[in-house]
């Protein structure tokens, strides 16, 4: 069940991501029509204005063209139309496939705004300036076999135009963006709060989350804390249940304990006694393993170096201290000691003797368990947090423990925030990591 909800909400927490990128494309789309929508706005507009320019000028040049070639340059030229009679008309320079339909779409332009020129030969093209730009340039026979000629400077790129109005646009879709993802971030909060609640489901305490946002997210954020409740329920139940079933078997064991001492011979009465016994620790280490999923703590100031010396004495030819003398944080002491206990038994029972290092770096204290064994295979390395299962290859039942002793231990230290890293050291040996557990609310 916490494995798909873990899944749930790392889907929606990509759901929020996808929706910006989605918003980004929709945006990229819009620019691109746009400019497309512009740049043909713009064009459209740039040759309907040549094109009323040039039919008013050929409409009036046809009326005034029996004037002198002196008073009908001056009367028909301006700053940016230039007019001309002329006995024969100018060969243009050979022009582009573009160039040539844009000037022909600007003569039927001409021929629209003035239905009376449809049927008079009139061509047009564009030549290039020697300052730069282009001149639109055309020229139309007359009714006395004469040709008047034009040309219509800086004749514009359809661009200018254009480019303002994306560039608009462009703003305004980068505004709209940023305010999308805002709002897209803001949404997404209550489900990275599920997200990051959802990875210590039946670690820690329940810690119902605060619901708020959408009504959906209010529904999910409220299924969740349920699940929570019946799951961390659930879970006290059955330890409670086992542990009470472990009390139970001791009478039994109890008396067996007593009757060993009736058996004869006396190798059969040490077999049993030695087996009463091994049951008996078995079902104390599995009431801890069971106690340590529910145990209660209260966070208070504690001396690490103090707390660390005080549990290596229990091993005081095997086991020996190094790090700071003095170190204060507040964390859960009964825990840590008791994590530190197992780690160290472990460490001193398949290596011999241990060391334990405390230093204080850049994540908060770190507490180092190393021994000098053989170290573990990369398939016990992958199965160490497992209850009941042994590193030691062969199981010899000389090492003692049940395999129990690192998974009370990550218990103990996961349920109040702390974290624990079982590794292979280089040479040879394991290493056992601590981060101590950090103050959390109690459910």
């Amino acid at each position: 069940m916490t494995l798909t909800v873990r899944k749930v909400l790392r889907r929606s927490r990509g759901f929020v991501g996808r929706s910006i990128w989605v918003v980004v494309a929709i945006v990229l789309v819009q620019l691109t029509a746009s400019v497309a929508f512009y740049s043909a706005i713009d064009r459209q507009t740039l040759r309907e204005d040549h094109a009323r320019r040039i039919a008013e000028l050929l409409v009036v040049g046809e009326r005034v063209s029996k004037l002198s070639q002196v008073d009908f340059d001056k009367v028909m030229s301006s700053h940016y139309l230039q007019a001309e009679v002329v006995a024969l008309p100018p060969e243009g320079p050979p022009t582009t496939r573009d160039q040539t339909a844009e000037a022909n779409a600007i003569a039927e332009y001409v021929r629209r705004w003035e239905p009376d020129l449809a049927k008079r030969p009139l061509r047009l093209w564009s030549e290039s300036r020697p300052e730069g730009g282009r001149d639109l340039v055309g020229v139309m026979s007359l009714k006395d076999g004469r040709w008047l000629t034009f040309r219509s400077r800086n004749f514009p790129r359809p661009w200018p135009i254009a480019l303002r109005a994306v560039a608009t646009t462009l703003v305004f879709s980068l505004a709209c963006v940023g305010l999308g993802a805002y709002a897209l971030r803001q949404l997404g909060e209550p489900l990275r709060r599920l997200t990051e609640a959802s990875r210590h489901v039946g670690e820690s305490p329940p810690s119902p989350i605060v619901v708020e946002g959408p009504n959906d997210i209010v529904e999910l954020g409220r299924a969740f804390n349920d699940m929570q409740r019946r799951i961390a329920s659930l879970i006290e139940d059955q330890a409670k249940a086992m542990e009470a079933l472990s009390h139970d078997l001791r009478t039994p064991l109890a008396r067996l304990t007593l009757a060993a001492d009736y058996i004869e011979p006396d190798d059969i009465k040490a077999l049993v006694a030695d087996n009463t016994h091994e049951l008996d620790a078995m079902l104390r280490s599995l009431a801890d393993w069971l106690r340590a999923q529910h145990s209660a703590s209260t966070a208070e100031v504690v001396d690490l170096p103090s707390l660390i010396q005080g549990v290596v004495a229990r091993w005081p030819d095997a086991v020996r201290y190094e790090g700071d003398k003095a170190l204060l944080v507040t964390t859960h002491r009964g825990p840590l000691e008791q994590a530190l206990i197992r780690l160290i038994d472990n460490a001193v029972r398949f290596g011999g003797q241990a060391k334990v290092r405390l230093a204080d770096g850049p994540d908060g204290p770190l507490i180092e368990v190393l021994d000098h064994g053989p170290g573990l295979t990369d398939e016990a390395m992958a199965r160490i947090y497992e209850p009941f299962f042994r590193g030691d290859a062969a199981r010899a039942r000389d090492t003692g423990g049940f395999g129990l002793g690192i998974p009370t231990a990550e218990r103990l230290i996961k349920r109040f925030g702390g974290k624990l890293v079982i590794g292979n050291r280089e040479g040879g040996g394991v290493s056992a990591r601590i981060w101590p557990p950090v103050a959390v609310s109690e459910a």
